[in-house]
């Protein structure tokens, strides 16, 4: 009876024992609800009233890149890019991770950093840009030796002038657009209107003359800052020869207007003891700030699917008379020379401005045996393209220096 007795109570504490623990534990689940109820609200209103972090300074050059990036353009494309702008960069470490974090990828922010070349700085300071000199153009890649052919003389590289400062700009001059180019060309042509292209001009020679091609006849190259520039002799050469694209049709060349500048929109093609160029076709399309694109992509050293019938062909040591076409390579031959022949255009982008080099200045300097140098670049009333890159006309010294 009395082990009954005592039991009871022993039972009770252990009843109430449990209680108080179960409550402790309830009370304490009950505590972390309203702490993490508490942290709920009260951390999303601390985010909101911290500061986003401020983008870092970055130059525009960088800022191009990241358009492109997130216009969805390939790594090809925008490597291909950096390359044609030829500046490289020195980032800080908030930079490079911003821009890693704009979907930059490694290869491109090599490419933008460019190893043992001159950087830009990283934080662009403004100022009055300085009167642009002109620098000795990048080196042209190596060629790849064509196949076997007729075997030429190798010349000593001919040492070349130093490059001299560009002229004062020109003043402003009208934007390039068609009723202008209607205007200055009518004397000199016939206007048309041709099916996928529009209104194009026909020369008054093309119509009479059934060997006339462009940048061949009534002209001759010159070496500019911006490359190879085709000098023409005639009054209209101004415009054809600098804006638009030609195309040839069953009576001769076919001029389609073009708004955008350049020294001569050509393919180059190298062989061996020869050069050669054609007109770019209407379907090379350039795009201020990127280059040139044909077929969708960007064109570098391509060919614009141009024919053998298209190039002009001369002998190294005839690349700079005034009358090509005793020179020229026979049609009938024309074709052995594109087979054994090499695209070699030099397209690059200095600036925002569209530089040909084409076969590059010490490289003709050494085929042709002859001095180059860099043409004076004057400016004069004309016009400019789309991209506001200025017209500039060359003060040809050329064929004094050729007649004596």
């Amino acid at each position: 009876m009395w082990h009954i007795v005592q039991m009871k109570p022993i039972g009770v504490f252990v009843v109430v024992g449990a209680g108080a623990a179960v409550w402790r534990v309830i009370k304490l689940k009950h505590h972390v609800a309203v702490i993490c109820l508490v942290a709920g609200l009260v951390l999303p209103m601390t985010a909101l009233n911290c500061p986003a972090q401020t983008a870092p300074s970055l130059p525009p050059g960088i800022q191009d890149v990241i358009k492109l990036v997130k216009a969805g353009l390939s790594e090809e494309v925008v490597l291909a890019h950096i390359k044609n702008t030829g500046a490289n960069y020195s980032l800080s470490a908030d930079q490079l991770i911003y821009v890693h974090e704009q979907g930059v990828t490694e290869n491109e922010i090599k490419a933008l950093m460019g190893a043992g070349s001159s950087n830009v700085p990283g934080n662009p300071v403004s100022a009055a840009a300085p009167t642009p000199l002109l620098t000795s153009p990048a080196p042209t890649p190596p060629v790849t030796a064509p196949a076997p052919g007729p075997a030429a003389a190798s010349y000593a590289p001919v040492p070349v002038a130093p490059a001299i400062p560009m002229a004062p700009s020109a003043p402003t001059a009208q934007p390039a657009n068609l009723d202008s180019f209607r205007m200055q060309l009518a004397p000199y042509g016939t206007w048309m209107d041709v099916p996928g292209y529009g209104l194009c001009w026909r020369p008054s020679v093309a119509m009479t003359d059934p060997y006339w091609r462009p940048y061949c006849d009534q002209g001759h190259w010159v070496y500019t800052a911006d490359g190879w520039f085709w000098q023409s002799d005639t009054p209209w050469g101004d415009i054809v020869f600098h804006y638009g694209r030609w195309y040839r049709d069953s009576a001769g060349w076919v001029w389609v207007p073009g708004y955008d500048w350049a020294p001569a929109w050509v393919c180059w093609r190298h062989a061996d003891g020869y050069c050669g160029w054609a007109p770019l076709p209407p379907g090379a399309v350039f795009k201020p700030g990127v280059g040139l694109w044909f077929g969708g992509r960007l064109a570098v050293d391509v060919g614009f699917g141009l024919g053998a019938d298209m190039f002009t062909f001369v002998p190294y040591d005839r690349f700079w008379d005034h009358n090509l076409h005793a020179f020229l390579v026979p049609r009938e031959r024309v074709g052995i020379f594109f087979g054994h022949s090499v695209v070699m255009n030099g397209y690059r982008l200095d600036h925002g401005r569209f530089v040909i080099e084409g076969l590059g200045r010490e490289r003709m300097a050494a085929f042709t045996h002859h001095e180059i140098r860099v043409e004076v670049v004057g400016g004069r009333e004309g016009f400019r393209g789309h991209e506001e890159v200025e017209r500039r006309v060359i003060r040809d010294e050329h064929k004094d220096r050729h007649d004596r």
